[in-house]
């Protein structure tokens, strides 16, 4: 089996996290993260950073900001 650096590792989080590795790659990243204490924080971390984006990305705009912005894009085509 192909062994990993921690940095190819952390580049790596990303896609392993999406699944958007192969199956040898996702093996291989699983491997090292089971052993390695600094890789496997740095997952956590990207776990719980796209967790927040998520949360983020599902919650509706205050009606101010909708409001605002709705505003600026009858400005944009009235312009055009």
């Amino acid at each position: 089996m192909k062994k990993v650096d921690c940095e190819e590792v952390k580049q790596g989080v990303h896609e392993y996290l999406h699944s958007e590795l192969h199956e040898e790659e996702l093996t291989v990243i699983t491997a090292h993260l089971a052993n390695c204490d600094s890789c496997e924080q740095h997952y956590d971390i990207e776990v719980i950073f796209n967790q927040v984006i998520q949360r983020s990305c599902d919650e509706a705009p205050a009606e101010e900001l909708a409001e605002r912005v709705m505003q600026r894009l009858r400005g944009i085509q009235e312009h055009d």
